[in-house]
């Protein structure tokens, strides 16, 4: 559990939201260190989404998905819906030039 890390990594876990529709914003810092440890990071990230998907749960950003969360789309969106995504952006962005790979997943296979 994200707690678990915490402990065991000397972290301080914040997390706040909205209640209203259930947003959660998670933030976490190791006091003392500055450099971000991308082995812990990735650690802590696949933690929080396996436990948002064995919620049934969804992943957002209020200002987009962006890269860094667009490779989980796949395991929370259907294939149909990605489809559907897909095929928007195809339509307003035929030539993939506008933030190519930021959004959507580069595969849209559904896990």
């Amino acid at each position: 559990s994200p707690a678990t890390i915490a402990k065991q990594s000397h972290m301080t876990v914040v997390v706040w939201g909205h209640i209203a529709d259930g947003n959660a914003h998670i933030n976490i810092i190791t006091p003392g260190k500055y450099e971000k440890d991308d082995v812990l990071s990735k650690h802590i990230e696949t933690t929080v989404y396996d436990a948002v998907l064995e919620r049934r749960g969804s992943i957002s950003a209020e200002h987009g998905l962006g890269q860094s969360k667009n490779e989980y789309l796949g395991q929370i969106k259907e294939k149909s819906v990605l489809d559907v995504m897909s095929g928007m952006k195809a339509l307003f962005d035929p030539h993939g030039i506008m933030n190519p790979g930021k959004y959507l997943p580069s595969s849209n296979r559904h896990d």
